[in-house]
């Protein structure tokens, strides 16, 4: 009987754990964001982390083992953060080829402004082997979306006569990445609907045909 009990002491021990772990990892993440957003990410410590979090030095590297790993997984979690699944479906549902990059356009904000502190924290770290893999890996993963989004509009006839398929696929890139976000809203002031507007008729002049 002492077996049976133990055995179920353990079992509803396990989700309490759990649930433990998981709230621990979740503060780890909210603070380590907030101190990258206030000090960026060579000038946050571990303990500084540890700290605003609540929990000890040990428990960040139990948890995470390193700064960069902390700011990998935040990089990790963006698409997750902005939705992808849904903006992906709302994209695919949109038969009009106009309307389709405008909605890209609208995504492209939309994961950008919400993940505005882990980019700038990204830049930061651009030395950290860690980081720069895992901004390799989304750049790539950025390419294959677009690539699927310009061969929707090539099977469509959409695209502009004589841009091939790789072209169209080379100039959303550029306009889409972050750097261009990060001039607009940062530099130039803008707002975040200025450069979805802006994007998405530049979007539209560049692959569509006339």
């Amino acid at each position: 009987m002492a077996d049976r009990h133990g055995s179920n002491r353990r079992r509803y021990r396990s989700p309490l754990r759990a649930e433990q772990a998981a709230g621990t990892r979740a503060r780890i993440a909210t603070a380590a964001l907030e101190l990258f957003a206030e000090r960026g990410f060579t000038a946050t410590s571990v303990a500084s982390i540890a700290k605003r979090a609540g929990v000890s030095a040990q428990s960040v590297y139990a948890v995470y083992g390193t700064k960069g790993a902390v700011l990998a997984a935040l990089l990790a979690g963006l698409e997750d953060n902005a939705d992808a699944n849904g903006w992906r479906e709302r994209i695919a549902a949109e038969h009009d080829p106009a309307r389709k990059l405008e909605a890209f356009a609208r995504w492209t904000t939309t994961i950008l402004s919400t993940s505005k502190d882990v980019i700038a924290a990204a830049n930061g770290a651009a030395g950290d082997p860690a980081i720069v893999e895992l901004r390799a890996e989304a750049d790539r993963h950025r390419r294959q979306a677009l690539e699927a989004l310009v061969a929707a509009l090539d099977a469509g006839g959409a695209l502009r006569p004589g841009l091939s398929v790789g072209r169209a696929v080379d100039r959303a890139w550029m306009l889409t990445g972050v750097e261009l976000y990060l001039a607009a809203t940062t530099s130039c002031g803008w707002t975040d609907l200025d450069y979805t507007e802006w994007l998405g008729a530049l979007l539209v002049d560049q692959l569509l045909a006339p």
